[in-house]
């Protein structure tokens, strides 16, 4: 059974923060187009930055991951970030 890739569906960002700093950090998708896409994120990125993200972090779920750039940051009230995405390149 393959799982589809929805809003809300559970991803894992993997990049370097504003400060250069590496991280790995689980969210889930708010929005999600075929060029585009866009979560909440904790950890202070920087637009023009690249990213990777893997869509099926759950084991046993075969992997998919998206490399793109930040194309949007909105800090927001509670302390995170909302961060649009542009798509570079799709792997399997």
């Amino acid at each position: 059974m393959v799982k589809t890739i929805v809003d809300d569906s559970e991803i894992v960002v993997i990049g370097k923060d504003m400060f250069g700093a590496p991280f790995s950090e689980k969210t889930k998708l708010l929005n999600l187009s075929k060029e585009e896409f866009s979560f909440s994120l904790f950890r202070p990125v920087a637009e023009n930055s690249p990213l990777q993200v893997n869509f099926h972090p759950d084991a046993g779920e075969a992997c998919f991951w998206v490399r793109g750039e930040i194309v949007q940051v909105k800090n927001r009230l509670d302390g995170m970030q909302t961060v649009g995405v542009r798509v570079l390149e799709c792997k399997n």
